[in-house]
């Protein structure tokens, strides 16, 4: 039996910046891509992507969110297997296999995935109170989340990969779990990128094997036997260990030692395989985060010009239609990643505050909305989506600024992106239907 003490209502805050950030968004694109041959499909495609986008927030917002919770184990399922069946039958594009050719659209099913795996973890956590604050309560979800990135790492896309870390953090955070797992994760990830980054300084300037250490984690970057040979010294070295350190103070115990080794064994192992995953143009773009001036015409090119006209703009920038990295083809993907650019470069710094107030406005709306939720799924489904959000926020104009490396990740909302456009929508119709029925009770 549900109750409803209130007049059911909606958000209209959300919605508001929502639609600045869809208005700002819809005319960059179209100053943008005016150049451009194709721009009539591109136009086309935002506008149908939109529509699409607010019928699916529209149902959405009426379904009642506890429906989500009921049955997200079919949906999470059902996503992994969309991300099993595009690595057969999908199209590479920029190199990565992640997308489904249909007669008049192409669909990203990561898009879609990405929110059932925050339904089903936010249904997992709400179900299993302090699951993650025991070592084996962790294991359980990591195994869970575990086929979501082996197949995301198949396509390869390490974009998706990297923004779907920002809603897990932050809900495992609202969880509560054992910071201590936090910090063997930090661990975890520097043991990871180990083998990338040697790889990437290698290539940048091979005189780096001339230093006997960088050498050494070289030849123990790939499947060979010297990374046979180092696993047994590296163990028997830790096993040595162990027996002074225990033989000094008896209440350490080996557990630590072995979650040491580990680590470090699965680590290393996971390092080489993002390694050998790793396209050329995706070590370009890494090349390019470290020195942009290296290379101006190939790999740094698309940063150097979109901070060229970030910083063109002024307080009011040249105007819709006026901006000339943008309109003359200076930014390549100027209606996809670089989006803020051209935001930046012809509303200025008005148009460019705009995007961050909007934003600032949507994550803490959503913050509200999961203070005032009536179910534990309800507040760890809105601590995810706020996360998504803050990662879309962070990396895509982070990397603009120099803080990540190119990642392909657009501006949720504001960038030329349809899966991703209907996807947020959908995001939004969730929200909507947790404010709606705030007030009700189950």
């Amino acid at each position: 039996m549900i109750i409803v003490e209130k007049k059911r209502k909606i958000d209209m805050v959300l919605l508001i910046a929502l639609s600045l950030l869809i208005v700002i968004g819809t005319l960059s694109i179209f100053s943008s891509t005016i150049m451009l041959d194709f721009k009539e499909r591109i136009i086309r495609t935002h506008i149908i992507a939109i529509l699409a986008g607010v019928i699916s927030m529209i149902f959405m917002w009426i379904l009642d969110y506890q429906i989500i919770d009921e049955y997200s184990d079919k949906f999470y399922l059902f996503s992994l297997f969309l991300l099993f069946l595009v690595l057969i039958i999908g199209v590479v594009d920029k190199g990565s296999r992640s997308w489904f050719r249909l007669p008049f659209f192409s669909v990203q099913p990561s898009e879609i995935a990405r929110i059932s795996l925050i339904a089903f973890i936010s249904s997992y956590l709400s179900k299993n109170k302090d699951v993650l604050r025991d070592f084996y309560g962790m294991i359980k979800v990591s195994l869970l989340i575990l086929p979501f990135f082996v197949l995301m790492m198949k396509q390869p896309d390490f974009s998706g990969i990297l923004i779907t870390f920002f809603p897990l953090l932050v809900m495992f955070v609202a969880a509560g779990i054992n910071m201590v797992f936090i910090y063997i994760f930090i661990f975890y990830l520097a043991i990871v990128m180990i083998s990338p980054i040697i790889s990437v300084m290698i290539r940048i300037n091979p005189q780096y094997l001339n230093n006997p250490v960088i050498e050494a984690l070289y030849s123990i970057s790939f499947f060979n036997l010297n990374l046979i040979y180092f696993m047994g010294l590296f163990s028997i070295f830790l096993f040595a260990l162990y027996k002074i350190v225990h033989k000094l103070n008896p209440t350490i115990e080996s557990s630590y030692f072995i979650l040491f080794f580990s680590i470090v064994f699965v680590g290393h192992i996971s390092g080489i395989f993002v390694k050998n995953q790793i396209k050329d143009y995706q070590y370009k773009r890494i090349e390019s985060f470290f020195n942009p001036s290296a290379d101006p015409r190939g790999a740094g090119y698309n940063i150097i010009q979109a901070r060229v006209a970030l910083g063109s703009g002024g307080i009011r920038g040249k105007g819709f239609f006026s901006g000339t990295q943008s309109r003359l083809g200076f930014i390549p993907e100027r209606h996809t990643d670089f989006i803020f650019s051209v935001v930046g470069e012809e509303m200025g710094f008005i148009g460019v505050s705009l995007i961050i107030v909007a934003y600032l406005v949507i994550i803490n709306r959503i913050k509200k909305i999961a203070s005032m939720a009536k179910t534990s799924f309800a507040y760890y489904i809105c601590c995810g989506f706020a996360g998504l959000f803050m990662g879309y926020f962070f990396v895509n104009i982070g990397m603009i600024l120099g803080f990540f490396p190119v990642a392909g990740i657009g501006l949720a909302f504001v960038s030329y992106g349809g899966t991703n456009m209907v996807a947020s929508f959908i995001i939004i119709g969730i929200l909507q239907s947790i404010y709606t029925r705030r007030l009700t009770i189950a």
